[in-house]
């Protein structure tokens, strides 16, 4: 069981509402604050929530905090979502007296990143009643460095929500959309 918190949001979306607006042909003037841009940074937003969620990465870098009870089966702790270029801290705690933890590896990559002790050992157990919070920053940096198939799985997912405002079209993802995002899906073995 794990508790994923984001503690500082990314600096920007992966697109900005001009560009969506572009793309819908939506004419000038989306540059200064108005409800159309609001809505469309709405739209981005949860598009680019669904594109995070279903590839388990983080695309615009934030901050994050997780908090687990207990280690994988080999004492290991795979991150729920990259990736991830460094921890900024990792302790055990029981609520009252915190203990930084320093025998532990972060393998590179960009999905399913583990947390391991050195030489890919065990970490030490978590004991009883506590808990180990690990602190994290997660994503590609700025917009400009998200993958360009993630970057337009999101103008496109996100010019379909403005598109069908009124959920008449079927679920899942368009095929499009699901189709820049596949390379990028995670799949367990």
């Amino acid at each position: 069981m794990f508790d994923l918190t984001e503690t500082a949001p990314p600096a920007a979306l992966p697109i900005d509402a001009s560009t969506l607006a572009l793309h819908l042909r939506l004419g000038e003037g989306f540059g200064a604050p108005t409800e159309e841009t609001d809505l469309l940074e709405t739209y981005i937003r949860s598009a680019t929530a669904h594109v995070e969620r279903r590839t388990k990465l983080a695309l615009v870098t934030r901050s994050l905090l997780l908090t687990v009870s207990d280690w994988d089966r080999a004492g290991h702790l795979t991150l729920p979502i990259g990736p991830v270029g460094a921890i900024a801290s990792f302790r055990i705690t029981d609520g009252t007296d915190p203990q930084d933890v320093t025998d532990f590896a972060l393998e590179p990559g960009t999905q399913g990143q583990r947390l391991t002790g050195h030489g890919c050992a065990a970490l030490a157990p978590i004991p009883t009643g506590s808990r180990a919070e690990i602190a994290f920053d997660a994503g590609f940096g700025t917009a400009a460095n998200v993958p360009g198939d993630l970057t337009g799985a999101v103008l496109l997912l996100a010019a379909h929500y403005y598109e069908d405002r009124t959920g008449a079209s079927s679920p899942g993802l368009p095929p499009a959309v699901a189709a820049l995002v596949r390379p990028h899906h995670q799949v367990r073995i």
